[in-house]
């Protein structure tokens, strides 16, 4: 058996992805001691609503934070995509802007946008642009740790995110819920981890099995949509692939029918699919019929087993799963997990185009 996936990884992982990985139940502490220590300040009165502006490895928090509270939030949570805000964030709304670097174009725009509108703001940031153009303004940045790629600082983000939810009084504290988190989350890392020989690795197993194929992540909309999106993210990002993730039950409705021709395509597709303890009925069921249905087509199907533990923390599980996933698929196609030649390259090229 191939060595690829056991540890030294040297010059593979510029980055240290994995070290990063490895990491996360202590981000997730240290960012609980730093909310607690500087926790929100929010201008009054309550919002009618809190729209998210963000991008990236930065939106992808407010997803989860999203899908976790979607029964629970007496109030709207919308996260915006783009370079202006919808007519429904008004003044009576709370803006929170997100951006790792604090340079994100988009981002930079919506907090303009919100500004000029006088929409109360509130920031998420590591410092740049944003966290100077909050010091000039008088709004509250929140600080977030740097030198990392955002999508390695998910939850230094998500655990403030959802810190902000509790100081709305739209959430319970999740504080305690957060320490549970991370204690699962160091455990499963004794198996999920580098140093896990591949032997006795669910994780490193799986990417085996993914290796040279197209990925598609199938899930429940409700429990494990954001999550879903989050494999495709890292997917897309430190294993440099075009990955695809699609939920129940709406692809029922209309991406199934995709299956209907089997052919090279079909054989060449591996589905993953993601399962939660709260997964209604009919949701399981659906899925469960939707990858057989794959699978009779041609297609390999992989299961994620559902996790334990709150709602919290079997999200933070799946998604670890996944980017030890997604780091396992790079180092065996020698892909570099860390750098992002090419949205660092689109970047340069939308600068020149703007010049």
């Amino acid at each position: 058996m191939s060595a690829a996936l056991e540890p030294p990884f040297g010059v593979r992982d510029s980055g240290d992805m994995a070290a990063r990985i490895d990491a996360v139940p202590e981000q997730i502490e240290e960012a609980l001691a730093r909310i607690t220590g500087a926790p929100w300040r929010l201008p009054a009165p309550a919002p009618s609503l809190l729209a998210v502006g963000a991008m990236g490895g930065s939106a992808i928090g407010a997803e989860l934070a999203s899908m976790v509270y979607a029964d629970r939030m007496p109030k709207p949570l919308l996260i915006v995509r783009d370079y202006r805000w919808p007519a429904c964030v008004t003044r009576d709304a709370l803006a929170l802007l997100c951006s790792y670097s604090g340079g994100t174009e988009e981002t930079l725009s919506l907090y303009a946008e919100a500004a000029r509108l006088r929409i109360p703001r509130v920031a998420l940031s590591t410092g740049g642009a944003l966290a100077a153009a909050c010091a000039r303004d008088g709004v509250h940045c929140a600080g977030l740790p740097g030198g990392s790629p955002p999508r390695a600082a998910l939850f230094a983000a998500l655990v403030p995110l959802t810190a902000l939810l509790h100081t709305l009084e739209w959430t319970d504290d999740p504080a305690p819920a957060w320490r549970d988190a991370a204690a699962r989350l160091r455990a499963r890392r004794d198996a999920l981890g580098p140093r896990v020989p591949e032997a006795r690795n669910p994780a490193k197993q799986m990417a085996r099995a993914l290796e040279g194929r197209l990925v598609f992540v199938y899930a429940g909309a409700a429990r494990m949509g954001a999550v879903a999106t989050r494999w495709r993210q890292q997917l897309n990002e430190n294993a440099k692939l075009l990955g695809h993730s699609a939920l129940v039950p709406e692809l029922n409705h209309n991406e199934i029918v995709g299956w209907e021709r089997p052919g090279d395509v079909h054989r060449r597709v591996s589905v993953v699919v993601l399962r939660d303890a709260e997964d209604a009925p009919e949701v399981a069921r659906r899925l469960t019929l939707t990858a057989e249905y794959a699978l009779r087509q041609g297609a390999a199907v992989h299961e994620v087993p559902a996790a334990e533990g709150g709602r919290l923390a079997r999200v933070a599980a799946q998604v670890q799963w996944g980017d030890y996933v997604s780091l396992y698929l790079a180092l065996l196609s020698g892909a570099d997990p860390t750098p992002i030649v090419s949205i660092d390259e689109f970047k340069r090229r939308l600068a020149d185009s703007g010049a």
